[in-house]
Protein backbone atom coordinates (compact mmCIF):
# COMPACT_ATOMS: atom_id res chain seq x y z
CA UNK A 1 0.00 0.00 0.00
CA UNK A 2 1.33 3.74 -0.72
CA UNK A 3 0.81 6.89 1.15
CA UNK A 4 -1.18 9.49 -0.91
CA UNK A 5 0.36 13.00 -0.04
CA UNK A 6 -0.90 16.24 -1.36
CA UNK A 7 1.65 19.02 -1.98
CA UNK A 8 0.83 22.39 -1.16
CA UNK A 9 0.26 23.37 -4.96
CA UNK A 10 -2.40 20.53 -5.50
CA UNK A 11 -3.76 21.49 -2.27
CA UNK A 12 -3.67 25.33 -3.59
CA UNK A 13 -5.87 23.71 -7.04
CA UNK A 14 -8.42 21.59 -4.87
CA UNK A 15 -9.22 24.95 -3.00
CA UNK A 16 -9.67 26.82 -5.79
CA UNK A 17 -11.61 24.13 -7.68
CA UNK A 18 -14.34 23.73 -4.70
CA UNK A 19 -14.28 27.37 -3.84
CA UNK A 20 -15.52 27.71 -7.83
CA UNK A 21 -18.27 24.75 -7.55
CA UNK A 22 -19.38 26.35 -3.64
CA UNK A 23 -20.00 29.60 -5.81
CA UNK A 24 -21.21 28.24 -8.99
CA UNK A 25 -23.62 25.58 -6.94
CA UNK A 26 -23.76 25.71 -3.51
CA UNK A 27 -21.92 23.56 -0.87
CA UNK A 28 -23.12 20.54 -1.18
CA UNK A 29 -22.41 20.84 -5.00
CA UNK A 30 -18.76 21.47 -3.52
CA UNK A 31 -18.63 18.98 -1.07
CA UNK A 32 -20.22 16.09 -3.58
CA UNK A 33 -17.35 17.26 -6.33
CA UNK A 34 -14.20 17.05 -3.43
CA UNK A 35 -15.28 13.61 -2.43
CA UNK A 36 -15.72 12.45 -5.70
CA UNK A 37 -11.99 13.76 -6.45
CA UNK A 38 -10.65 12.47 -3.12
CA UNK A 39 -11.64 8.93 -3.56
CA UNK A 40 -10.54 8.75 -7.36
CA UNK A 41 -7.45 10.22 -6.09
CA UNK A 42 -7.39 7.42 -3.14
CA UNK A 43 -7.37 4.91 -5.25
CA UNK A 44 -3.87 5.51 -6.19
CA UNK A 45 -2.84 3.51 -2.24
CA UNK A 46 -3.66 0.56 -3.99
CA UNK A 47 -3.19 1.23 -7.74
CA UNK A 48 -0.56 3.81 -7.86
CA UNK A 49 0.41 2.88 -11.77
CA UNK A 50 -3.08 2.98 -13.15
CA UNK A 51 -1.74 6.37 -14.52
CA UNK A 52 -0.05 6.75 -17.46
CA UNK A 53 3.53 8.90 -18.06
CA UNK A 54 2.91 12.43 -18.22
CA UNK A 55 4.08 14.54 -21.61
CA UNK A 56 3.49 17.64 -19.87
CA UNK A 57 5.21 17.64 -16.85
CA UNK A 58 9.05 15.28 -16.30
CA UNK A 59 8.77 11.99 -14.18
CA UNK A 60 5.57 12.95 -13.36
CA UNK A 61 2.28 10.50 -14.42
CA UNK A 62 -1.32 11.91 -14.84
CA UNK A 63 -4.59 10.24 -13.30
CA UNK A 64 -8.05 11.68 -15.45
CA UNK A 65 -10.48 12.19 -12.43
CA UNK A 66 -13.68 9.79 -13.95
CA UNK A 67 -16.71 12.40 -14.35
CA UNK A 68 -14.87 15.21 -13.64
CA UNK A 69 -13.04 17.76 -16.32
CA UNK A 70 -10.00 17.41 -14.37
CA UNK A 71 -6.80 15.42 -14.22
CA UNK A 72 -3.93 15.10 -11.05
CA UNK A 73 -0.49 14.89 -11.96
CA UNK A 74 1.51 12.44 -9.52
CA UNK A 75 4.76 11.50 -9.26
CA UNK A 76 5.08 7.47 -7.72
CA UNK A 77 8.06 7.43 -5.74
CA UNK A 78 8.75 3.10 -5.57
CA UNK A 79 11.47 3.62 -2.90
CA UNK A 80 9.39 5.18 -0.19
CA UNK A 81 5.73 3.53 -1.11
CA UNK A 82 4.60 7.05 -1.65
CA UNK A 83 2.26 8.91 -4.17
CA UNK A 84 2.40 13.08 -4.31
CA UNK A 85 -0.01 14.49 -5.84
CA UNK A 86 1.82 17.17 -7.95
CA UNK A 87 -1.24 19.06 -9.31
CA UNK A 88 -5.12 18.94 -9.38
CA UNK A 89 -6.03 21.14 -12.90
CA UNK A 90 -8.40 21.33 -15.10
CA UNK A 91 -7.96 19.57 -18.92
CA UNK A 92 -8.81 22.46 -20.49
CA UNK A 93 -5.75 24.25 -18.64
CA UNK A 94 -1.98 24.12 -20.00
CA UNK A 95 0.07 22.98 -17.40
CA UNK A 96 2.30 25.57 -16.30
Amino acid sequence: MYAVIYEPMAEEDLIAILTYYAEQGGMVLAETIFARMRTHIDRLEMFPYRTFESAAIPEARELIIEKLPYKAYVHVVEASKTVYVLRILHMARKVP
